[in-house]
């Protein structure tokens, strides 16, 4: 049942995922990637670890990538689609270096891929990582590796990923996009990681170290030197709103994201201070600061649910229709969002995409079968297959001989026939 509902997302994901990544590293891949999702997450780590527990989503063995399938988490702490996208640039890393690339290069890249061109673009940094910073265990570049396979503190493997990402953004400002391309190539030799600084960038690692630094002082100026100030702000905001105070959440998140605007997990200020709008009527307000919160890489599936009836309810329907269609990236085993998003579609005149919706309600077992064969019909019939149409039409009214709405349907093509 899973795996035809998912199997087109799928597909089209990582058939634009190397499309996309071709492109941009200038690598085919000489073999087919072979993509396997496991609904049950100790199935997919006694696959790749041979053990049960580990906390991985996802890992790539050179053309193969193994991850957790959508209900292999629960809903909102899983975003599939940027799993995939991450796993498929190590199938490039990997390969196009011969599985040379040292390991941060390769997790560096996959982060800033996710940031940069993935299903939910947007620079996305968690606190810990500025706490990290300011006690000073950022690693330099030559050293990035230990912070995965020989890490000295908690959690310092996320956020030698973070800082990993970092690294590979702060290349592509600092020097170019090309540039972290030919620092990557140049894993196809053996080498090391500060010989590769110095014939890539033209830098001595204790320089880069150095001017990594200052990018990272400079981009997060607001925040670095004021952490408490911005924990103080957050908590006030939590608790301006428990209390139901709307105008001191206003005051209190609008602070916090001034000063931290990337922060977009669980609790982010942003979706705070958009029920805070909503509260105080102020929906302009509100929908503005949604929007903000996926184009800073939020992508909780209810909050982007809300934005999509916010737009809709503004006269935005195209728009609506992009962000139901991101959250089956997130949350993609719902029913009655693809009910409601194949009628979206139809309404837009996008046939072929609605009648992939109806086909993945059919696939989730829907207790509405006749609602969905109706569905493809009219989608067939709006593509020109009149054939299909009349097939899936025949039989929504097998399965519920009543429904007017196929009966009528059938009744039009009748009268197109004479």
């Amino acid at each position: 049942m899973e795996a035809a509902a998912l199997r087109p997302y799928v597909d089209q994901l990582a058939h634009k995922s190397v499309a996309t990544y071709v492109e941009r590293y200038k690598f085919k891949p000489r073999e087919t990637v072979t993509v396997e999702l496991y609904p049950n997450h100790d199935d997919f780590a006694v696959r790749v670890a041979g053990l049960p527990g580990i906390g991985l989503l996802g890992v790539t063995f050179g053309y193969l990538v193994a991850m957790d399938s959508p209900s292999g988490r629960a809903s909102g702490d899983f975003h599939w689609g940027s799993t995939l996208w991450h796993e498929m640039a190590h199938v490039f890393t990997l390969e196009a270096t011969d599985h040379r690339v040292p390991r941060w290069l390769s997790e560096g890249i996959s982060v800033f891929e996710e940031w940069r061109t993935g299903p939910t673009p947007g620079v996305t940094v968690t606190p810990d990582v500025f706490k990290a910073y300011n006690e000073g265990h950022f690693l330099k570049v030559e050293d990035l590796d230990s912070g995965f396979i020989r890490p000295s503190y908690p959690n310092q493997v996320q956020i030698s990923y973070m800082q990993a990402g970092l690294t590979c953004l702060f290349i592509e400002q600092r020097f170019g996009f090309d540039h972290l391309v030919s620092f990557l190539y140049e894993f196809k030799k053996e080498t090391t990681v500060g010989a590769a600084v110095k014939s890539s960038l033209k830098v001595s690692a204790a320089d880069f170290d150095k001017d990594f630094d200052a990018f990272f002082k400079q981009r997060y100026a607001a925040l670095l030197p004021h952490m408490d100030e911005w924990q103080r702000n957050y908590k006030a905001a939590y608790e301006a709103a428990e209390a139901k105070n709307w105008s001191a959440v206003v005051d209190s998140a609008r602070k916090a994201i001034a000063m931290y605007g990337e922060y977009v997990g669980d609790g982010s200020p942003f979706l705070l201070l958009a029920k805070a709008y909503k509260e105080l009527k102020q929906i302009p307000q509100a929908l503005q600061t949604l929007l903000d919160y996926r184009q800073a890489g939020g992508w909780d599936p209810d909050a982007l649910r809300e934005l999509a009836r916010d737009l809709q309810s503004a006269g935005r329907g195209g728009e609506a229709l992009d962000v139901l269609l991101a959250v089956n990236y997130s949350d993609p085993l719902r029913e009655e969002s693809h009910a409601s998003l194949g009628d979206a579609l139809l309404a837009a005149q996008r046939p072929q995409d609605a009648e992939r919706e109806y086909r993945t309600l059919l696939a989730l077992d829907t207790h509405d079968k006749a609602t969905a064969y109706l569905g493809i019909a009219r989608s067939l019939r709006s593509l020109g297959d009149h054939a299909g149409s009349k097939r899936n039409v025949l039989q929504a009214l097998e399965t519920a001989p009543y429904f007017r709405d196929a009966q009528k349907l059938l009744l039009e093509m009748a009268d197109e026939r004479e």
